[in-house]
C-alpha cells in the first residue's frame, strides 16, 4: 500500500499527513528538550500533540484553498504557504488561550485539594 497516495485521496487523509509531518518535527524538538531536562514528559507529549493537530488543520485548510483557487504551480505553492501559515498562526494563538485557561483550572484544582 502506498501511504501517501492513500492519504492524498481525501481531505481528512491530507490532514493526517500534515499531522504526521508536523508531529514528527515537534516530537524531535520535544525529545531534545526533554533529554536536556528542559521539559517534562507530559509537557513533551502535550506539545507534540498540539503541534501535530495544528499542522494537520493547517494542511487541510491549505489544501482546500489551493483546490478552490487553482492556478499554476507558483500560485498553488504561494497559496499553500500563505494559507498554511495563517492557519497555523491562528491555531497557535488559540492554543495560547487554551493553555491560559488550563493553568487557571490547574491552579483552582490545587487550591481546592489543599
Amino acid at each position: 500500500m502506498n501511504l501517501i497516495g492513500y492519504l492524498a485521496q481525501s481531505s481528512s487523509g491530507i490532514g493526517v499527513l500534515g499531522a504526521i509531518i508536523g508531529g514528527s518535527a515537534a516530537a524531535a524538538k520535544n525529545y531534545r528538550d526533554h533529554s536536556d531536562g528542559l521539559i517534562s514528559t507530559s509537557d513533551a507529549v502535550y506539545d507534540t500533540s498540539k503541534e501535530a493537530a495544528g499542522a494537520g488543520v493547517a494542511t487541510v485548510i491549505s489544501a482546500a484553498a489551493v483546490g478552490v483557487i487553482g492556478g499554476g504551480l507558483a500560485i498553488s505553492i504561494g497559496t499553500a504557504l500563505v494559507t498554511a501559515g495563517v492557519a497555523k498562526y491562528a491555531w497557535d494563538r488559540a492554543m495560547v488561550e487554551v493553555d491560559k485557561k488550563l493553568v487557571v483550572i490547574d491552579d483552582l484544582e490545587k487550591a481546592v485539594s489543599n
